[in-house]
């Protein structure tokens, strides 16, 4: 996961459709939204299945990402790109599936600043298919909320004082909570002795997204891999180049240089080559790479 800046949406969705498509979409998206306002429940869902015009803004969505799952940096592949309702639409339930909104956050259901592009593979509830047991993964309608907070009053735009439980990859510091190792496994970058509230977050978000499904699980740990093999042959290089300054300033330029590549937007996984820099930064013989964290980022 890698921070997601909205506020370039409507510059985006302009340059793809032309100048004032996105305010002209704002203002279909209010008279929708007005329309729902009388409708229960049963009759919301049938008018947002045949009005779903946030799937106009997928192309803008995706170019924000490189076009990538916002929650898992992969790619699209064979399957469609579907727009997550950050605060699900319809309902909510907690992370035992017990309900929290038995209307969910309808208010938000044309507000651009709700939508999280997404795979289906972490989107829709399923099992699996290379795993083992009965776990579930996908995110679904699970909006689960930190302990003691408030539930946002119907119609709050901004839902004042409520705390998410899921991290938010619109929100910078929610996405520092998470990490990936050697093996391509997510983990809680706070352990519960530290903070409890940013262990929590971390490890019901790996649950709810799916973040240990074996396909993204291989692909992070892929990018490890290559990280791995170009800083090990720098290291390689310096050892025999030990005094000539010169020659040492070339290998680290080409070694940044690669690792750069594969940190790009645009890369699946491109989170993975800075936890890789961290953690390999902290060996001995390998502190000069801490400085490539400066330089692809």
């Amino acid at each position: 996961m890698r921070f997601i800046d909205t506020t370039q949406l409507k510059e985006t969705f302009d340059r793809i459709k032309g100048t004032g498509a996105f305010s002209r979409w704002e203002d279909k998206a209010k008279d929708h939204l007005d329309a729902i306002k009388p409708l229960d429940k049963k009759e919301r869902s049938k008018y947002w299945s045949k009005n779903n015009i946030w799937t106009e803004l997928y192309s803008a969505l995706s170019e924000l990402s490189g076009d990538k799952c916002w929650y898992t940096e992969s790619k699209e592949n064979s399957s469609e790109w579907q727009i997550d309702h950050f605060r699900p639409k319809a309902k909510s339930i907690d992370e035992n599936g017990d309900e929290i909104m038995d209307c969910g956050y309808w208010w938000l259901s044309y507000d651009w600043k709700n939508f999280r592009l997404s795979g289906t593979l972490t989107n829709l509830l399923r099992k699996g298919r290379f795993e083992e047991g009965e776990d579930v993964f996908g995110k679904g309608n699970y909006f689960p909320l930190c302990y003691k907070t408030q539930v946002s009053k119907e119609g709050d735009l901004f839902c004042r004082g409520e705390r998410p439980l899921l991290l938010d990859p619109t929100n910078a510091r929610d996405v520092s909570l998470l990490g990936f190792d050697r093996d391509g496994l997510p983990y809680e970058v706070y352990n519960q002795d530290d903070d409890p509230n940013k262990y929590l977050r971390a490890s019901v978000t790996i649950k709810c997204y799916g973040l240990n499904h074996k396909s993204l699980v291989r692909g992070r740990a892929s990018v490890w891999t290559k990280c791995s093999m170009i800083v090990d042959e720098a290291q390689n290089d310096l050892m025999l180049n030990k005094g000539d300054n010169a020659k040492i300033d070339e290998i680290m330029e080409v070694c940044f240089n690669k690792l750069a590549v594969h940190a790009r937007r645009t890369k699946p996984h491109s989170i993975v080559v800075f936890n890789y820099i961290k953690a390999q930064s902290k060996v001995k013989e390998y502190e000069w790479l801490e400085d490539a964290l400066i330089a692809i980022a």
